[in-house]
């Protein structure tokens, strides 16, 4: 039998994978969180946004990172060494054995064990963590606004010179999204065509 090697990925492979799999994460996370808002997100981001909003909600967002690295290191620690030393300790239990066919579950896991590959695995329950983070996200911030009065965060300065306050929402390269005070749907401003200054407003101190 003539045996056929699989062909390992190259360095360009991983790298191509990984901007498409930042490319649907950032599609996919945005479209919900925004949707929950009741905007249809798609009709205004582009390649470049989607593959760079994970990124910068991570590195803007060191508490949300330092959880997501946490759970994501755990799974790793579980899918390579815990799962089969708790395996190990359950098997040779009486009420175990009575529920499980020993044999067969020796077998399968004796396969996972000898499969190295579990980053796709990995990469997919880090895909469903980070959707289920920005779901819960947008569903908190919705809430917030509709049962409490909206504080401005932000001052729009626009090319002719008038200004509001608003409460930022989100942002990527070409719209702004923010609340109005005393309105309960977003409005999404062109950043190129409409505004002339993005201000940071002071937090007042109580």
């Amino acid at each position: 039998m003539i045996k056929i090697e699989k062909e390992k990925l190259g360095l360009q492979d991983y790298f191509y994978i990984g901007y498409l799999y930042l490319i649907i994460l950032g599609i996919v996370s945005d479209a919900i969180f925004y949707g929950i808002f009741g905007v249809s997100y798609l009709n205004y981001t582009t390649i470049l946004d989607a593959l760079i909003s994970p990124i910068s909600l991570l590195t803007n967002n060191w508490k949300i990172s330092l959880f997501l690295g946490l759970i994501f290191w755990l799974m790793y620690l579980y899918f390579t060494n815990w799962m089969f030393k708790i395996y190990a300790y359950l098997r040779v239990k009486k009420w175990y054995q009575k529920i499980y066919n020993i044999e067969k579950w020796d077998k399968k896991y004796e396969l996972l064990r000898k499969k190295k590959n579990l980053f796709p695995g990995l990469m997919f329950i880090f895909f469903l963590l980070f959707i289920s983070m920005r779901t819960g996200m947008g569903l908190g911030m919705k809430q917030k606004y509709i049962n409490k009065e909206i504080i401005p965060n932000y001052t729009l300065i626009f090319k002719d010179n008038s200004k509001l306050d608003v409460r930022k929402i989100g942002q990527n390269s070409a719209y702004f999204f923010y609340f109005i005070p005393g309105e309960k749907v977003i409005t999404a401003t062109p950043i190129a065509d409409n505004l002339k200054q993005i201000k940071l407003l002071e937090k007042k101190k109580k």
